[in-house]
């Protein structure tokens, strides 16, 4: 059961770090560097952002999620069970944000799904 929570947690917690990471980014308008100069400038302006922070505060839920996870069980069982966050993402994008997701697309979260679901019948 506890597994269950920490890699639960982990996926939750990186899909949404990746759908808030990507929600503030596409508030805070096009990034230009045009020399690196501008880098430090850019990383304060985007680092601002209130999104850009809750993405950041949920990767590191999603690290130590994924750390306790690794507690219970091998890495080679415990990273590709995170890439459920992909499916999420996916989904998210498609009906929240309105992206238009290829056929292909769609096959490969498919095929992520399949590799997720046969590595956690393995474990």
């Amino acid at each position: 059961m506890e597994l269950a929570i920490c890699l639960g947690s982990a996926v939750f917690f990186g899909a949404m770090g990746d759908i808030l990471f990507s929600t503030g980014m596409r508030s805070n308008g096009e990034v230009t560097i045009k020399q690196p100069a501008d880098i430090p400038r850019m990383v304060r302006h985007v680092f601002q952002r209130p999104l850009i922070l809750a993405g950041v505060v949920s990767i590191a839920f999603h690290f130590f999620s994924y750390l306790a996870a690794l507690a219970f069980v091998d890495v080679s069982v415990a990273n590709p069970l995170t890439t459920l966050s992909y499916v999420l993402v996916t989904v998210y994008a498609a009906f929240r944000l309105r992206e238009r997701i290829s056929w292909r697309r769609w096959a490969g979260v498919a095929l992520v799904t399949l590799g997720a679901v046969l590595v956690g019948l393995s474990a």
